[in-house]
Formats: structure tokens, C-alpha cells, sequence
């Protein structure tokens, strides 16, 4: 099994003692033993980096570089993760991705836009490519209730599926090149439902998402009252320092609004079950802190 950090924040001190802290609190404290995550983050031997969400999370050219020669250090491996891009986007990325292509043309890149595979694919063939997690459409709603769960009529096959179990994406997935999937633990699944496809299988945790947007909400929190809710100028990333908790009555999970971004809490027993079914089925876990 294959055991991966998510550098939210490009923060290289406190690793990878940090990261098991971060899980730990993001729990209330919950004692890491009973769920073995010192074992596994001990293990690590990859970092994730940049964002797949958002443009302004990516890091610049001089702090790719940074986290280039800390993990030449460490000897970790990285991979890359962009957000989906316009044309303009693309072009101002091109440094950075030159960058990554110098330290190692053999990099891992997850994309989350048809548009930066086919530029990937073109200007930097050597490029291991993911499909990202964007491109898996699956149930997500928190709001869904026990008795709605036990349903009769289908509602089982409906809470299981999602885009990377369909022969049709991963064929196409594999005609294109790509080399894995990403996905969450989807809020209903059965994680006995992962690592099916044909391709190798990256899951996360403890978040999945449940909507993202081209609209920031926190990047308009700081701006006039005449002007909250058109697109920023600019972003002051309030989303490195502070997230929302969304509360109602009616929420089966947790959920918290990082920047553009709404992610849902795995359950205790979510966690469980994935980490067994990981070490069963050799797949990689990707854990995702610095989120709240």
C-alpha cells in the first residue's frame, strides 16, 4: 500500500510528525493508536502538492523548487495537483509545469480538465498522468437520511456508483494514457466498491468534496458591500488560514466550505473501513490536512 500527504499548505516544518497531529485534532483528539495512523504515516513516501480546486493554491515556481529539493532529501516522490483551467490559465501555469518536467519528466501530474491533459500530454509526454477526482460524478448529498439509505428500489446501486466503475471512462481513461484513478469515499459507499477498475486506485482521506465552484465565497468575504458577491480582482487566500463548519439540522456528515470548496468529514467507521480495505487491495491513500 502506497501511503501519500496532501501539502495543503506548502508548510515543510513539523513533517511528518505534523500530520498525524492534524488527522488526530481534526477528530477531536481522538486517539490515533485505534486507527493505527501512526503505523501508516510513518510510512509515507509521497507528497501531494499544488490543488485541484483552486488556481491560486497552486505554488510558484520558487516554492515548487523548495518541495522539489525537500523531497530529493527525504527521497519522497511528488505529485502534482491542478485545477481545472481556462486557455489563459494553461499559459500561466507553464512555468511551473516546466519546472516540475526539469526536476523529473517522469513526475506524476493529476489533471482535472480535458483541456491541461491534452496540453500535458503534448508539451510534456513524459508526464505520468491521474485522472482527478473532479471527474468522478457519484452521489454526494449529506442531506440524505437513514430511512432514505434503506429504501427499497435500487437505492443501493445508486449510492455506490460513480463515473470510475464504468467500462466506457475507463477505457477512455486508458486510450488517453492515464495511469490512475483519484476519487473519495463516496458519503453512502460501500468501500468494498473500491479499486475495481482495471486502472490503479488513489482514494482520500478524511475529506471528499461534495461541490466546488469557479466563484470563491471566502475570497468575497473581505470585499465592500457593493461588490460581495461579483468576481474578486484578486484573493488574499483567506482559505489558508480559516473555513467555514456548515451546520443544519438535517446533515448526515459534517461539513466544512474551504475556500471554493465544500468537503464532507468521513465518519470514524468510514475511515476504518477504507484503511481495511487499502491494506487489502494495495491501493493508495492520500491524507488531506490543513483544511480547517
Amino acid at each position: 500500500m502506497e501511503v501519500a500527504w496532501h501539502l495543503t499548505k506548502n508548510i515543510l516544518h513539523d513533517f511528518p510528525d505534523g500530520c498525524i497531529q492534524d488527522i488526530c485534532s481534526i477528530y477531536g483528539g481522538v486517539n490515533c493508536s485505534d486507527l493505527h495512523l501512526e503505523d501508516l504515516l510513518s510510512s509515507l513516501n509521497r507528497i501531494y502538492i499544488g490543488d485541484e480546486f483552486c488556481r491560486n493554491r497552486l505554488p510558484d515556481p520558487g516554492e515548487l523548487s523548495k518541495i522539489c529539493g525537500f523531497a530529493d532529501r527525504k527521497k519522497l516522490s511528488l505529485t502534482l495537483l491542478t485545477p481545472v483551467l481556462t486557455d489563459q490559465g494553461v499559459e500561466e501555469c507553464k512555468d511551473l509545469f516546466d519546472r516540475f518536467y526539469h526536476w523529473n519528466s517522469s513526475s506524476e501530474v493529476v489533471v482535472n480538465d480535458l483541456g491541461v491533459l491534452f496540453f500535458l500530454k503534448k508539451n510534456y509526454p513524459g508526464f505520468q498522468i491521474s485522472m482527478g477526482r473532479l471527474f468522478n460524478k457519484g452521489f454526494k448529498d449529506p442531506r440524505l437520511e437513514q430511512t432514505d439509505i434503506q429504501a427499497p428500489g435500487g437505492m443501493e446501486g445508486i449510492l455506490n456508483d460513480c463515473s470510475f466503475h464504468h467500462e466506457n471512462i475507463q477505457v477512455l481513461a486508458e486510450d488517453l494514457g492515464i495511469q490512475r484513478f483519484e476519487q473519495d469515499l463516496l458519503p453512502y459507499a460501500n468501500p468494498d466498491g473500491l479499486g475495481k477498475s482495471r486502472l490503479r486506485t488513489a482514494v482520500y482521506l478524511p475529506f471528499g468534496y461534495v461541490t466546488t465552484g469557479r466563484v470563491c465565497f471566502s475570497a468575497g468575504l473581505n470585499q465592500g458591500s457593493d461588490t460581495r458577491f461579483r468576481l474578486a480582482n484578486g484573493c488574499s487566500s483567506p482559505c489558508a488560514t480559516h473555513s467555514l463548519e456548515l451546520k443544519s439540522s438535517n446533515l448526515a456528515f459534517k461539513l466544512f466550505q474551504n475556500g471554493n470548496t465544500i468537503f464532507y468529514l468521513y465518519t470514524l467507521s468510514m475511515i476504518r473501513s477504507l484503511l481495511k480495505k487499502a491494506r487489502k487491495q494495495k491501493f493508495r491513500l492520500v491524507f488531506q490536512g490543513g483544511l480547517l
